[in-house]
């Protein structure tokens, strides 16, 4: 009875990994405006190590309910987003590193809560080095001018 039921599951799930099926889709990131531009350096510190940087957007309802939007591969050094403007998206930043032919993986995120302000551009940089990663958020405040944004994570939100 139990192989009964199992072999089909394990049919289920060759047929799910074989086809890709990873659950994640891609940030429609196809708006006329992008107000956010994304730096992104991301270095192991090895050559038998690799890292890559994924953005996981979520938009944010005014009860501070996540609606998983989609997932970005920041793997150019500057990315162009858009965001919804007086809305609150929650980005999460997810840190991927893999050893000299996938003998050692590792992940870590950093969530940052945004509500861009119409008319205002934004900038993040994103870094990674030897094990130690940031994020920092800072709105254009005129064409010459930036101003460090306080990070802000979903417990924050009101």
């Amino acid at each position: 009875m139990l192989r009964r039921i199992m072999l089909p599951l394990a049919a289920a799930a060759s047929v799910s990994l074989a086809s890709g099926c990873s659950g994640l889709k891609p940030y429609p990131n196809d708006g006329p405006v992008k107000n956010v531009t994304i730096r992104t350096a991301a270095s192991s510190g090895s050559v038998w190590s690799s890292v890559k940087v994924e953005l996981d957007v979520h938009g944010v309802d005014a009860t501070c309910a996540t609606r998983y939007l989609g997932t970005l591969q920041l793997d150019r050094p500057t990315t162009s987003v858009g965001l919804a403007s007086g809305r609150g998206s929650l980005l999460t930043f997810h840190f991927l590193s893999a050893g000299f032919l996938g003998s050692s993986r590792g992940s870590i995120s950093r969530q940052v809560l945004v509500t861009p302000r119409p008319d205002q551009r934004y900038e993040i940089d994103v870094t990674y080095r030897d094990d130690l990663y940031d994020v920092v958020v800072r709105e254009r405040v005129r064409s010459d001018a930036l101003r460090e944004v306080a990070l802000r994570d979903l417990s924050d939100c009101r």
